[in-house]
């Protein structure tokens, strides 16, 4: 696979192409088919026109959200198979100029909105089902510096490495994970507590300098 282990997006337009809601189904789509797939694949099973699909394709590519594995010559024609990035998407603001972060966070909160009710519609519909493995809950509070939390976030996708790109097969059911970690914020700095909170704080309190991770799958 040609994927890097993660993508960092800085910039509004950045935020803008990825936030989209139509190009997330796009990217939610080549996630469901767990192999590279053509946009005539992907437009079929979304029951789009190709074109439309390949115009907002292109603009996920220009990001590096997703991008050609291989070509197939299919009855005289070059077919391109695309990969979309199955790693970290790591978020950053510090380059968005201050007047323009409250539209920044706005795309923000959109995206992840989207990607949090695509997988939670799923989990719903799973869990109303017949079968007894229909989805898992977890959601934790996480005591961590901000290496320890990059650490971490590595681990999991290493963790699940193996199982992104595997056929289906008997017995393998489709599972839907859907992860996200971010600290708080305290006096700007996020994950720096004030000396002084840091000396008076009792030790068991851990209300002040939580930091929140909390993942939602099937």
């Amino acid at each position: 696979m040609n994927n890097e282990s993660k993508k960092t997006l800085t910039t509004l337009e950045e935020i803008k192409i990825f936030s989209d809601p139509y190009r997330l189904r796009i990217m939610k789509t080549f996630v469901d088919f767990g192999r590279p797939a053509t946009v005539k694949e992907v437009a079929d099973r979304m029951g789009e026109v190709p074109a439309k699909v390949y115009y907002h394709v292109k603009k996920l590519e220009s990001i590096g959200l997703v991008s050609i594995d291989h070509t197939e010559v299919i009855n005289g024609i070059v077919a391109k198979y695309y990969l979309y990035h199955d790693g970290e998407i790591e978020i950053q603001s510090a380059e968005i100029e201050p007047e323009m972060r409250g539209v920044y966070w706005s795309n923000v909160n959109r995206m992840l909105a989207q990607q949090f009710d695509q997988v939670k519609e799923k989990f719903l519909r799973r869990t109303g089902g017949s079968s007894a493995e229909t989805g898992r809950f977890m959601q934790n509070a996480l005591h961590m510096t901000q290496e320890e939390a990059h650490n971490v976030f590595r681990q999991l996708n290493e963790l699940l490495e193996p199982y992104k790109h595997r056929e289906p097969g008997e017995n393998r059911l489709p599972y839907d994970i859907f992860i996200a970690m971010g600290a708080d914020k305290i006096n700007g700095e996020e994950g720096e507590l004030p000396k002084q909170a840091k000396t008076e704080r009792p030790k068991k309190s851990g209300k002040t300098d939580s930091k929140k991770g909390s993942r939602a799958d099937e």
